[in-house]
Formats: structure tokens, sequence, C-alpha cells
């Protein structure tokens, strides 16, 4: 593309930007969790924000920009460390999305079963049938390309996840300055630190964590925006500030009303609208919620299905996958990857089989999930890290403010953060009632170590690949590139 063809591109204002990251990484499902926390929601919000969130935003605007050819992930990794590693950040990205697929949709069956039974959302049959048949009727909608999932994705988006998150907001405050409520929370400077004699808070803190990913799709559009260097960092200060404010109102908001201790991962959300429009007498806007919601659901599984694969798609046109799997269909979808991830959909929605709490089963898999996301970022911070030193001659339209200091302070800050939160996620909350931690522990190990065997085998599989015919791939995915 030559730069006259570049500018006559219509970049994107400021607010756009910040809006495709709010409605990226802006999301309620993860707010029962974080509520869990109740009044320490605020201040573990604001740590992993200038921990982890901050980092991951300025880290990921860099690279996109600096690399913004189609890969994604595996693109910043085969640029700094070579195709193998980026393979490994790839892998890690497909498979916390793989995990996450089965606990979002039980959310989404959980609100839409509410207003009618509440006890069917208990069904651990129930859930892994309706898991599998909605999770392929999307699949077969991303079949259709990129423009059938974009419609699908504006028609639900902004119905059902930023207009109920902030009526949850806004019901939180009057909640809490109402005379007449009963709040079952006291948000003083005492309860908002935290209690360092109790370590069973370190399963919820993932909740946090987990309401704060999903930076590293939103900042695709960071080249996008005029004057990145200074345009970007304004879009990400917005965003930041409304992301944070929402999130924190918001679970303060649903502990409130309905108490940290009943704020389950399934219905959570459904308890906290339900018992509000309960108490002011309008119990028939509850099923109306309930539609929004499963909107915003449905909509978010669906920016999700087919956006990972895209980046598959480029690493099995380098050799790391049979050549089966580089076929694209006439939409240019890649058919071949997307039934596979509903196979491994299939099989991960088996938990809800084997363990008999369907609150439980979401709080193994959105475990699992936290734990491969934090790995796939500390595959990105080392990108970002071994860009700077490696690749220092290519033009940066973003970077990282600071120069080496911040450089190093968002590096160390990020993996650090990452490394923290994965060991965190393994002391589970009294809430959930574990009956054996130790188990527990060892099936999240046991996870860990399953998803991480197909990247060693991908490894494995590029690497005893015939020279000419990886170079043959290699030039092949060049192309596809530019």
């Amino acid at each position: 593309m030559t730069k006259d063809s570049l500018k006559k591109i219509k970049k994107l204002s400021i607010f756009a930007v910040a809006m495709i990251t709010i409605s990226s990484v802006d999301s309620i499902r993860n707010l029962p969790g974080s509520a869990q926390l109740g009044t320490k929601a605020v201040f573990y919000f604001v740590i992993a924000a200038i921990f982890y969130f901050l980092p991951v935003a300025l880290v990921c605007a860099e690279l996109s920009t600096t690399y913004p050819q189609k890969g994604g992930v595996y693109l910043w990794g085969k640029k700094t460390l070579g195709r193998q590693f980026g393979f490994i950040s790839l892998w890690f990205q497909l498979a916390e999305n793989l995990v996450y697929y089965p606990p979002l949709i039980v959310f989404i069956i959980a609100t839409g079963l509410f207003p009618f039974s509440q006890k069917l959302a208990d069904s651990s049959i129930l859930m892994f049938v309706m898991i599998n048949v909605i999770f392929w009727g999307i699949t077969i909608v991303n079949m259709f390309g990129l423009k059938a999932s974009a419609f699908f994705a504006e028609v639900f988006g902004i119905l059902g996840a930023i207009i109920p998150m902030l009526l949850i907001c806004v019901i939180g405050i009057y909640w809490y300055i109402s005379p007449d409520k009963a709040n079952c929370i006291n948000i003083t400077w005492d309860n908002i630190l935290p209690d360092y004699h109790h370590l069973n808070i370190g399963i919820t803190f993932t909740a946090v964590i987990l309401s704060l990913t999903g930076m590293e799709i939103a900042t695709v559009y960071a080249n996008e925006v005029k004057n990145p260097q200074k345009s970007y960092p304004i879009a990400l200060g917005i965003a930041t500030v409304f992301i944070l404010t929402t999130l924190i109102i918001a679970s303060l908001g649903i502990a409130t009303v309905i108490g940290p201790n009943n704020s389950t991962l399934n219905e959570g959300i459904m308890q906290f609208f339900s018992s509000f429009m309960t108490r002011v007498n309008i119990p028939w806007m509850i099923p109306v919620i309930a539609l929004c919601i499963v909107c915003g659901g449905l909509a978010s599984l669906n920016n999700w299905v087919l956006a990972p694969l895209k980046g598959m798609n480029v690493a099995s046109s380098d050799g790391f996958l049979p050549k089966f799997f580089d076929k694209e269909n006439k939409y240019a979808a890649p058919v071949p990857l997307l039934i596979m991830q509903g196979v491994i959909v299939t099989l991960l929605s088996l938990v809800f089989v084997f363990i008999p709490s369907v609150n439980e089963g979401m709080w193994f898999l959105n475990i699992l999930m936290t734990q491969l996301y934090m790995i796939m970022y500390v595959c990105i911070f080392i990108s970002f890290f071994a860009s700077r030193l490696l690749d220092k001659n290519v033009h940066r339209p973003f970077k990282v403010p600071g120069g080496i200091l911040g450089m190093c302070a968002v590096t160390v800050f990020g993996i650090f953060s990452s490394f923290f939160t994965i060991l965190m996620s393994f002391a589970p909350a009294k809430s959930l009632g574990i009956q054996n931690c130790y188990l527990f522990g060892l099936a999240l190990i046991c996870g860990l170590i399953i998803f991480i065997l197909p990247a060693i085998i991908g490894i494995r599989y590029q690497a005893k690949l015939p020279s000419r015919i990886r170079h043959k791939s290699m030039k092949k995915n060049r192309k596809k590139e530019h």
C-alpha cells in the first residue's frame, strides 16, 4: 500500500478509539466475582490498573503500531524472537479463549433462565447441552466471515453491555445514598484497605484482573488514529478512567444491594437486578434486563470466536499446523480451525458434567483462563522488551513514554503482576465451599500442563518439516501479511 493510499484512509477520532477500547474491555460478566471483594475491590482495581492494566495497554499500543501487519501477538513474537516464540504467544491467546467460552455461555444461559426458573440454572447437564448448542450456532455464523460476525456484534453490543453496566452503576449509587435502603457494605477508608491476615481472597482477585483483560484486541486500532504518539495516550486515558470507574462502582453496587457473600458467578448480575426491581415494584423489568444482557453476552462471544483463529491461520501458514488447517472458505473464514475450536469447547464443557456445582465449575474455568491469559501477557512483555533491544531502527508511531526507564518499568510491572496473579489464583476463597482445596489446585496444574503440551507439539511439528516445505509455507505467509 502506497503512502498516498494511506493518507486517503480516514483516521479514527480520539473518542472512537476510546469507545472501541471500552467496548473491548468493559464487561459485566466478571462483576459478580469482583463484588465478592466488597469495598476492598477499590484497592485491588487501583493496584491492578497501575501494575497490570496500564503496562499492558501501553505495550500493546506500541507493538500494534510498530508491527501493523496481520498476525497480532503471533506477529509480535515472530518479529522479535522468531516464529516459535510467536507461536507460543499465539497458542496461549487461543487457549485462554477456548477456556473462556464455556463460562461465558453459562453466564448467558443463567441470565436468560433467571426470570423463569432459577433451579434450571443449577442443572449441570442442561448447561452442557446449551453450551454446545449456542457455541456451535455462533460458529456457523462466523463461517460466513467477518461481515456477518460484525453485523451480529453491532446489533447486540451496546444494548447488552454498556447500557446494563451504566444501569448497575446508577442503581448502586442510588441504593447507597438512599436513607431508607439497607446497605450490605459500608464504604470507609479502613474497609477499602485489604486485611493481610486473611489470604483467602486470591481467587476473587483473579476476577479483578480478568475484568481488565482484552486490551491486546483493542490496541490494533492504535495505528488508525491521527498523530498516535499524542492522540492515543489521550484515548487510552479516557478509556482507562471510564473502565476503572464503571467497574469499581458496579462491583460496589452489586455488593451494596445483595452483599459480597451472595454474589455467584452465574447469577450474581440477575440477583442484583431482581432484588432492586422487586423492591421498587417494577418486577416486569427483570425479563427485559435479562434479554438485554443475553444479547450483550452473545455479542461478546461472537467478537472472540473468529479473531484469535485469524492469527492461528497465519501461524498455520508458517508450518505449525498441518496444511489442512490453512484452508479458508469463500468468505475468508478458517473453517477447519473453527471446527477444531468447537470440538475443544465441547470437551471443555464436560467440566460441568463432572463438577456437580455450576458455580464451582465456572470458577475453575475462570481461574484456568486467567492463568493462561497471564502466560500470554508475559510473552507480550518479553516481545516488547526484545523489540526495543533487537529492533532499534524500526519506526514506532507510538512509543511507551519514559525512555529506558519507562521501558524497564512497564516490563517489570507487567511480568511481575502476571506471575503474581497466577500465584494468587491458587488460593481458593472460603465462599466457594470447596471441600478439597489441594485437589482443586492439582486440577488447575493438570489443566495448565494439558494446555502447554500443544505449544510444544506445534513447535516440534514445525521443526521436523523438511526445509523446502517450511520455506515455501513462510514465503506464502509473507504474501498474506502484506
